[in-house]
């Protein structure tokens, strides 16, 4: 009777320590009932076979219970794959005209977004959330060619590995891809978990399709996105 007495003591002491502590989650400033966040990621992105960096601002205010909404600013590094195309029909069609050169590009893009964040509700201090946004992406193409062999349209031979973009352009062998401005779709999720009264980290998934531009590629470019970040809730 005694070691029955003591076990139910130990599990009232339990179970009374695990409700204060989730009442305390719940209360906690910038705790799951916070009014909004801000908050800074990076990470590693995959695109069209590529990997590259971005970094993401976001900040989000509170609208119903367990629903944000949101809006963020964010920059992909380079997405080559999406100008790849390009440089593969330059570099092909000069090679027909008995030039060879060596391609290579950067395709920068900035992104904003605006949309919806649903958090769910574990009785933590985790919270696990689901989002979908919708924006645009700014794409800043740049192509570089670099000379191997050959005679080029206006006759002249530069020396092995010289840099002949602005050659090819002025002779119209090659039209630099303009900036352009494409329609972007996002959809994701994460965890926010709470270190210390209104800080927490952030470390989710981000996919976001990013509408074909003819500029470049004839089809949409796809991203992947590992996010690793610290927020402030309020």
């Amino acid at each position: 009777m005694r070691q029955f007495g003591a076990a139910a003591a130990i599990l009232g002491l339990a179970a009374l320590t695990t409700l204060t502590a989730t009442t305390a989650a719940a209360q906690e400033p910038g705790g799951a009932d916070a009014a909004g966040y801000v908050s800074a990621f990076a990470g590693p992105a995959w695109a069209a076979g590529n990997s590259t960096g971005s970094i993401l601002f976001e900040g989000g205010v509170r609208v119903a219970p367990h629903v944000m909404v949101f809006g963020n600013l964010g920059r992909f590094a380079n997405l080559q794959g999406d100008l790849q195309p390009t440089i593969d029909a330059t570099t092909a069609a000069l090679a027909n005209e008995g030039v060879n050169v060596t391609g290579q590009g950067s395709l920068p893009a900035w992104y904003g977004l605006g949309g919806l964040r649903v958090e769910i509700p574990t009785h933590t201090r985790v919270i696990p959330y689901a989002m979908s946004g919708v924006g645009a992406a700014r794409l800043n193409p740049s192509a570089q060619f670099m000379f191997s062999s050959g005679t080029l349209p206006d006759g002249s031979t530069p020396a092995l590995g010289t840099d002949i973009t602005a050659s090819l352009t002025s002779v119209g062998a090659f039209t630099p891809p303009p900036s352009s401005t494409a329609l972007m779709v996002l959809a994701g999720g994460g965890v926010q978990i709470p270190v210390v009264p209104h800080w927490a980290v952030d470390v989710g998934y981000r996919y976001s399709h990013i509408a074909a531009d003819s500029t470049l590629s004839a089809a949409p470019l796809n991203t992947n996105v590992l996010t690793f970040g610290i927020g402030y809730r309020f």
